[in-house]
């Protein structure tokens, strides 16, 4: 067998034995040494429960979610992580079941709103996740961009006409966060989505202000451009986003994503320019 050959094979196995012995497996088998030198203690079943929910193990998390209720009827915890864990696994019906029971103490909690919101979306019931949404973002100081995306989501769910509304929880995203790429990409999307060719120039042009390389979201301007029909403005769109990329130093010029986004632009300017 050739030595490279040889090596890859070599590096294949250990890569897949390095599977079984992760950060994760590491802690689950640390937590089950704690645990067997102290059996009754409801938290670190809770804390191995975690773990296990983690690895996708939905067994073994909810055995030790119900030996830590079992062990302290108090800590409410546990409904939490079994709401996750039964939503992660696609189960929402008993996923609500635990969420209403740990909100039931906790109304103003705020993962609790935001994990109650996504389940609702599982369930179709997409106007109570609005509501949740709603409520959780007002209780935040600091809400995560995710929130404004998937109430976003959630208010055209609840109405696929309602693209207004969607975007204004994108904007009211940026009022309260500031410039945010991942809010502005999303409100591309549904701006592109729904034909509002205007917004969406709009919305590129404000985050190529904010952008040191500009070659990406240009190329997406041109797109935008294109498909308004206004093949001229689109072949000046593309060119720019050409010298953009010509512009960038070598060692960037030669990385896959720079290449193909080259080979993107190149085929867009010979289709235009038949």
């Amino acid at each position: 067998m050739p030595l490279r050959l040889l090596f890859i094979f070599v590096l294949i196995f250990f890569s897949i034995l390095a599977k079984g012995h992760g950060p994760v497996h590491e802690s689950i088998k640390r937590v089950t040494k704690e645990i067997e030198k102290n059996p009754s203690n409801a938290s670190l079943y809770l804390e191995r429960g975690k773990y296990y929910q983690v690895d996708s193990d939905f067994d073994h998390a909810f055995a030790d979610f119900m030996k830590a209720k079992a062990l302290n009827s108090d800590l409410e915890e546990v409904n939490f992580y079994c709401a996750k864990l039964f939503s992660e696994h696609h189960y929402p019906i008993s996923a609500l079941d635990y969420i209403q029971k740990y909100l039931i103490g906790r109304p103003s909690h705020i993962n609790g709103l935001v994990l109650r919101a996504s389940i609702y979306k599982q369930l179709g019931e997409d106007s109570l996740s609005v509501v949740d949404f709603e409520q959780a973002i007002s209780l935040s100081r600091e809400p995560k961009p995710e929130y404004y995306t998937q109430i976003s989501k959630a208010v055209l769910l609840a109405d696929s006409t309602n693209y207004p509304g969607a975007i204004r929880w994108l904007e009211k995203g940026e009022e309260k966060l500031g410039f945010n790429i991942v809010l502005k990409s999303y409100a591309l999307d549904l701006a592109k989505k729904n034909k509002d060719y205007d917004k969406a120039i709009n919305i590129i042009d404000s985050t190529l202000l904010k952008l040191n390389r500009k070659e990406k979201w240009l190329f997406k301007k041109a797109e935008v451009e294109e498909q308004a029909g206004r093949p001229q403005h689109a072949r000046t769109t593309y060119q720019e986003a050409m010298t953009a990329v010509q512009q960038l130093p070598v060692r960037i010029q030669r990385t896959r994503m720079v290449m193909e986004l080259e080979a993107s632009i190149s085929i867009a300017l010979l289709r235009l320019n038949e």
